[in-house]
């Protein structure tokens, strides 16, 4: 395998927050079926679990970059 080209810094709480404040609640679901006003009415207990997911799946590379 080819060396990573760059590393990414790994995303942070606030990094999470500040994604979800931006999205229009009321929009059509994404691929996952999940409403974004679940993402804006539920940002507290969601991201401290967010977080860790994002984060191992950059580790991993569970991810096309």
């Amino acid at each position: 395998y080819n060396p990573p080209v760059c590393e990414f810094a790994p995303i942070t709480v606030n990094q999470i927050f500040h994604a979800i404040a931006k999205i229009s609640p009321y929009k059509a679901p994404g691929p996952n079926g999940v409403s974004n006003c679940v993402y804006t009415h539920f940002a507290d207990l969601l991201v401290p679990y967010m977080g860790p997911i994002f984060r191992a799946t950059f580790m991993q590379r569970l991810i096309d970059r």
